[in-house]
């Protein structure tokens, strides 16, 4: 690594840190929790546990945050809600971000959170057949690229829940995001993946093959036309579609990227909007888990 590059990392290592140093002691609702593994380090991982003692459903929620930004306990609220309206056991999944490990690595951390519940079910209460990936913006591309790998490993999933995912780096599906490739070149200059750009794992919409979507768990994508990246989620969900393993793509008109807005007077608005956009994704998690259910 040359001399310049290194200064920038330790600079830009230092800054997030620096900025994600409080998340360690935040107070939260979940349970703090580190999945062992044999040569690696542990998955920090948030648990909450339902009322519900035997053979629960799971649901894994993977953060966004654009890989290097925000942390588990930012959806700390949201997954303790999802564990009494799903009655599911919901593991918050505070992956590495990429300051500290790159890609596949925060991939690897899913599947082997998903191998460890598999493993544990019984101890756990939980069913393990019934397991969900879930994950919006970075977290989407994360939940794509962990579902692919586990497809790969021949590890059943009972679905995968996608909202305004990021699919794609090799830039061959055009969207409105012109500063896009100066941020993902730096990204990528500090912080070089182990796999190439353009595999399955990190450019989906772009670069999967056939044989692995036939492998894939049913999916639900979920877009926002005023967000730069729908375009990927609606093509990754053509290719699921054409292969049986869509069971919804459902696009907000209005909506921005994750429903965020500047403007006070569209804030009610996009407010609203992810409101819906949770009691959806609620909706399509049981109908999920029912599926499963009645496979077996």
């Amino acid at each position: 690594m040359k001399l310049l590059t290194r200064i920038k990392k330790a600079i830009f290592n230092a800054r997030f840190h620096r900025v994600n140093r409080h998340y360690s002691t935040d107070p939260i609702v979940g349970e703090r929790f580190y999945i062992k593994r044999e040569g690696k380090e542990a998955v920090e991982v948030l648990l909450y546990r339902p009322d519900v003692k035997e053979n629960a459903p799971v649901f894994v929620q993977i953060h966004g945050g654009a890989w290097v930004g925000m942390d588990a306990v930012d959806d700390d609220e949201y997954c303790h809600r999802l564990s009494k309206d799903l009655e599911a056991f919901v593991v918050n999944v505070n992956y590495k971000r990429l300051y500290d490990k790159s890609f596949p690595y925060p991939q690897q951390e899913v599947v082997d959170t998903v191998k460890w519940l598999k493993k544990n079910a019984g101890e756990l209460g939980i069913d393990p057949d019934r397991i969900i990936l879930s994950g919006g913006s970075a977290g989407g591309h994360l939940t794509a690229g962990s579902a692919i790998m586990l497809a790969k490993e021949g590890v059943e999933i009972a679905g995968q829940i996608m909202e305004v995912p990021f699919l794609d780096f090799t830039g061959s599906i055009p969207i409105d995001f012109p500063e896009g490739n100066k941020l993902y070149d730096m990204m990528f200059e500090l912080y070089p993946p182990e796999m190439p750009l353009d595999s399955e794992e990190l450019s989906p919409a772009a670069s999967i093959s056939e044989e692995t979507l036939n492998k894939l768990s049913k999916a639900v994508v979920i877009v926002c036309g005023k967000d730069p990246l729908h375009p990927q989620g609606i093509h990754y969900a053509e290719l699921l579609k054409k292969h049986g393993k869509l069971l919804d793509l459902k696009m907000y008109e209005n909506g921005y990227h994750g429903f965020g807005t500047d403007k006070p007077e569209e804030m009610e608005e996009q407010n609203q909007l992810r409101e819906d956009c949770y009691k959806y994704k609620v909706e399509k998690a049981k109908e999920l888990f029912q599926l499963e259910e009645g496979s077996k």
